[in-house]
């Protein structure tokens, strides 16, 4: 049985490999869709429902709003999305998912989605526990570091997260 240093140098050595066979995929989902890899980021933001405001996706993605908004009508000439009038304020955008190219995007996805949901089927609570928390921190670590080189200085990086 490996020693606990063992097991996170493991862990620290595979995380790169992961990140890189995770961006492969995405890669090639994006190459299967006809759009670019930020297309899909964008695709899967909006689908996941992290939000369907233009600024905030742009901002999500790391884009002026403009070089977004370039990027949006390619994606709806792909047939990916619709801008749509928000309900609640007939002044604002709302960026929709057209369903029929979402579900190639699930097609597409499945068969990942299935490997790794067999495999955490396996895990018992406490270890689906630490994995939840890991990602978790995982993601707010990635987003500060995202903005501090997004910024350029520290200072900026803080008041940007908060």
């Amino acid at each position: 049985m490996p020693h606990q240093r063992e097991l996170a140098t493991a862990a620290a050595l595979a995380l790169p490999r992961f990140v890189s066979s995770t961006v492969r995929f995405h890669t090639a989902v994006a190459d299967r869709l006809g759009v670019t890899p930020a297309e899909l980021h964008c695709l899967q933001l909006v689908h996941s429902g992290a939000t369907d405001s233009p600024t905030e996706l742009a901002r999500l993605l790391g884009m002026t709003t403009g070089a977004f908004t370039r990027m949006l009508d390619r994606m709806e000439r792909a047939r990916l999305v619709e801008r749509a009038t928000d309900t609640a304020d007939r002044r604002r955008l709302r960026v929709r998912p057209l369903p029929d190219r979402m579900a190639e995007l699930t097609d597409l996805y499945a068969p990942l989605a299935q490997r790794l949901g067999e495999r955490m089927a396996s895990f018992d609570r406490r270890q689906l526990t630490a994995l939840v928390a890991f990602l978790t921190d995982g993601e707010t670590a990635a987003d500060q570091e995202a903005a501090t080189l997004l910024a350029g200085d520290d200072e900026a990086a803080r008041e940007i997260t908060g």
